[in-house]
């Protein structure tokens, strides 16, 4: 993932001011100790990321040592595993982006006690040391939260796919359903001027026509662009078109 298109999930998961206390140092502990049974369980890349101290525990296990990603365990100064994610097939990121930020709407709607029951799945493409694909599934846990209700711990794991591929999806694992895309509200992500804009220009309009049909100036044009790449976790327009498209941000042609 480029750094440019961190923006979005940075904002929803790192750009608040945390509220925890020595518990949460404490499940931060237990939490290192399960992603590393995970990752022996299931043979799993597990990275678990810290969201109040912007750091990441990685597990590589056997299959980060099948795939040339590294041994052992690291922690590493950023919630982006960036040695991970620079192996996602470039096709597979914007739908990466868009499920995770479905997710993220997702849990935040659900009763507290509820959250622990969801996880999301989907599947990328990631190149080993040689340059060649491989279909992970790819899981997404959000394990804690601080007190303003902001995710503070988030496990990720990786595994190999073969013949048992599964669905995409966000699951409720209490009775292994997935649930419905129409019960997922996005809405919110981008304002309404944001969606209106964004819609211009997957037309082809340029700054200039958008400012004069909306009687705003270019550089509010170019503010509110640069805002719809930042909240969609997106590098260019054309990606933050994608993005809308999936999340059902865009009104259909």
């Amino acid at each position: 993932m480029k750094q440019s298109e961190q923006k979005k999930l940075d904002e929803k998961l790192l750009m608040h001011d945390f509220n925890y206390d020595d518990v949460h140092g404490q499940r931060y502990l237990s939490a290192k100790n399960m992603a590393e049974q995970y990752t022996k369980m299931e043979n799993a890349v597990a990275v678990l990321s810290n969201m109040a101290r912007d750091v990441s525990y990685i597990c590589y296990g056997h299959l980060g040592s099948k795939m040339g990603l590294g041994h052992d365990n690291e922690e590493v100064e950023s919630i982006w595993e960036k040695k991970i994610l620079d192996r996602v097939h470039p096709d597979d990121a914007t739908e990466k982006i868009a499920w995770e930020l479905q997710f993220h709407s997702f849990i935040k709607q659900q009763p507290e006690d509820q959250r622990a029951d969801y996880y999301l799945q989907h599947f990328l493409r990631m190149k080993d040391a040689d340059g060649i694909y491989h279909t992970l599934r790819h899981k997404i846990f959000y394990l804690d939260y601080d007190t303003n209700d902001n995710v503070l711990l988030v496990l990720c794991l990786y595994t190999i796919v073969n013949e048992n591929h599964g669905v995409a999806g966000i699951v409720n694992s209490l009775d292994d359903t997935i649930v419905r895309a129409s019960t997922v509200n996005t809405q919110g992500i981008l304002s309404e001027r944001e969606c209106e804009i964004l819609q211009m220009i997957r037309h082809g309009y340029a700054s200039k026509h958008i400012a004069d049909q909306l009687c705003i100036s270019v550089n509010t044009v170019n503010n509110h662009r640069q805002n719809i790449m930042r909240k969609l976790h997106c590098q260019n327009t054309t990606e933050a078109v994608s993005v809308a498209r999936k999340l059902g941000l865009l009104t259909a042609e």
